[in-house]
């Protein structure tokens, strides 16, 4: 046997149970024109998946909250239609065998203001600082943590509701959550 036998072993957590270790990374890609997963984007997960991928993390997509996103780009885990492209993302990873969970990227204050698929929305953070010394906004309000907390929430939702395998949280780089820490 050798060190990396273990990566081809089954893996099982509860009601997830994966043919492999082999986990896709999130990598953001920037091919969802007006944030909607189209057939492009189904085929290029179907083919990770067919590829023998055990369990594979979408690029960073935004949750319910208009301040999410700087790129129009980036996918969107709301609304109708975007919704609707990942039922197909989902379908063809599944067709091919495949286990997802989409990645939710609230990018906080990193996200420049005026930016994005809604320019008005203010870029958020707890502090309203993007490092020590660069105010960018006031500090979130109660309330505005709230409906962060809550377009999370609504987002893992919908991802359960369509049958995802489970939903990643980006909480690192200093975006929302990472800010919080």
């Amino acid at each position: 046997m050798t060190a990396t036998d273990v990566l081809f072993r089954p893996f099982r957590l509860k009601s997830l149970s994966l043919p492999n270790r082999v986990v896709m990374a999130p990598m953001t890609r920037s091919h969802s024109p007006s944030q909607i997963p189209g057939a492009d984007v189904a085929a290029y997960y179907r083919a990770r998946a067919a590829g023998g991928v055990g369990l594979i993390l979408t690029e960073g997509t935004s949750p319910e909250h208009h301040s999410a996103s700087a790129d129009v780009n980036v996918p969107s885990f709301f609304g109708e239609a975007s919704l609707a492209g990942w039922a197909n993302v989902l379908k063809e990873v599944k067709a091919a065998g495949g286990h997802i969970m989409p990645q939710l990227w609230h990018q906080g204050i990193i996200r420049h203001p005026g930016t994005g698929p809604y320019p008005e929305a203010k870029s958020m953070g707890p502090s309203g600082l993007s490092r020590p010394d660069k105010k960018v906004a006031e500090p979130m309000t109660d309330s505005e943590i709230a409906d962060v907390i809550a377009g999370f929430a609504k987002s893992a939702g919908y991802a359960k509701a369509l049958g995802f395998d489970g939903v990643e949280l980006h909480g690192a780089h200093g975006y929302v959550i990472d800010a919080f820490f």
